[in-house]
């Protein structure tokens, strides 16, 4: 697993912790190197929980379309339903949001 400079990983809750080193599993699965990309240290929305240190930002730039959607796929599997686990435009966004 890489991080990108610049990102700053403190305050990173226990869950996000877990929750990084199973998508750096999952990414290794598909033949891909994972790297964080954003905590909290760049801008979000308000409410984001980037804030609270309970969301993470995954590079998706070097993966074919169809090998991210099954990277995505095996995240929400793997994580379970107290994730959130959302393919944005050029990232995957990774939060522990349990219901």
């Amino acid at each position: 697993m890489q991080i990108k400079p610049g990102v700053n990983l403190s305050g990173l809750s226990p869950e996000m912790v877990l929750a990084a080193v199973i998508m750096g599993h999952v990414y290794t699965k598909f033949g891909h190197d994972c790297v964080i990309t954003s905590a909290n240290d760049s801008t979000h929305m308000a409410q984001s929980l980037h804030y609270e240190g309970k969301a993470l930002d995954f590079r998706t730039r070097d993966i074919a379309p169809g090998a991210v959607e099954k990277i995505v796929e095996t995240a929400k599997l793997w994580l379970g339903k107290q994730y959130d686990v959302v393919l944005e435009k050029d990232h995957v966004h990774v939060e522990f949001d349990p219901k």
